[in-house]
């Protein structure tokens, strides 16, 4: 009778003890859960813009099948890089799980407040991936601001950019392309330092009188977009000087070309991005952008017609003279 007792009780205790038991378990079993998800989004976050920095150092490994390329080596280089990096952060998994909702707390709390919302995360995201993938190349530059170049003189007056007709020219040419107004309001004028660029550009080139060295006025080049690099030159800096732009002519080896002044260094990612995937994405496919830096840290980009986009390679790293318009 005694160890009939016995039984029941304990049978009834385990049945009592059963739903607290499970109540823990489950608990358990969420925390692991969601700790596992927000752990493979950290590291897949950081597993991106650490991939594009490597993979041009893998090996190539190509599997073709039924006509197609598959990129092996980048497929197991990704993989590599995740595990690795979810591994690394599993050794401190607690507090980097503690971190990121921590950080998901105040990106939503940012987000509905309007201060910063999830949208200009993504954007600013989107714009470190280009970034790290585009591989800005910044170009040494000297810094003498008394710096000059060979018949400076004759080249200011040539730059007429006070002229009605080269203003009015420059103002339509300035609203030609690129007219989306979310575009002005992100990136302000220099998307009209762009769409000038962009139609002058499309240049012709033709030589000076044999043994002489002219230079058309810009209300001159403007009818007919053709002439040498001085003329080119000329008229792209009295277009950019007329919208309000700041422009300087740089002097190499048998070469003259502008570069126009676009951000400042903190907030270049976001001109790399417009420049490589929303304005010149055909043009700038797999190039880099090529840069000069002033002592002040703000970025100047090659505008000239040897490139088919803003940032160009240029074509010939060697400054002799400088002249700021």
């Amino acid at each position: 009778m005694g160890k009939k007792f016995t039984k029941r009780t304990e049978c009834t205790m385990k049945q009592r003890k059963m739903p607290g038991r499970w109540k823990i378990d489950r608990s358990i079993t969420w925390h692991r859960v969601v700790l596992q998800v927000v752990l493979a989004l950290v590291s897949l976050l950081i597993t991106i813009p650490v991939f594009i920095m490597l993979y041009r150092y893998v090996p190539d490994l190509v599997f073709r099948f039924d006509g197609q390329e598959i990129r092996l080596d980048h497929i197991l280089a990704g993989l590599l890089v995740f595990f690795t990096t979810r591994v690394l952060i599993g050794l401190v998994d607690q507090f980097v799980f503690y971190i990121a909702l921590v950080a998901i707390g105040l990106v939503m709390l940012s987000h509905l407040s309007g201060w910063y919302t999830i949208r200009d995360i993504t954007h600013r995201y989107q714009d470190l991936i280009v970034f790290v993938e585009s591989r800005p190349v910044r170009i040494p530059f000297l810094k003498d601001e008394k710096m000059t170049i060979r018949n400076a003189r004759q080249i200011r007056e040539a730059i007429d950019y006070q002229n009605p007709d080269v203003r009015n020219f420059a103002v339509e040419i300035a609203k030609a392309n690129f007219n989306d107004p979310a575009l002005y309001r992100e990136y302000g004028n220099v998307i009209r330092y762009f769409s000038i660029f962009a139609e002058i550009v499309q240049w012709t080139y033709i030589p000076d009188p044999v043994g002489e060295e002219y230079y058309a006025k810009a209300s001159e080049t403007m009818h007919h977009l053709s002439g040498d690099c001085d003329d080119y030159s000329i008229l792209m800096a009295a277009c950019i000087k007329a919208v309000g732009g700041e422009v300087r002519l740089v002097h190499t080896r048998n070469h003259l070309y502008p570069e126009v002044k676009i951000c400042h260094i903190s907030d270049f990612d976001r001109y790399i991005n417009l420049i490589k995937r929303k304005l010149f994405l055909k043009e700038s496919l797999g190039g880099s952008i090529y840069y000069h830096l002033d002592r002040d840290d703000y970025v100047w980009l090659n505008f000239d017609y040897t490139t088919s986009y803003p940032g160009g390679p240029f074509m010939d790293e060697a400054i002799l003279g400088m002249l700021v318009i």
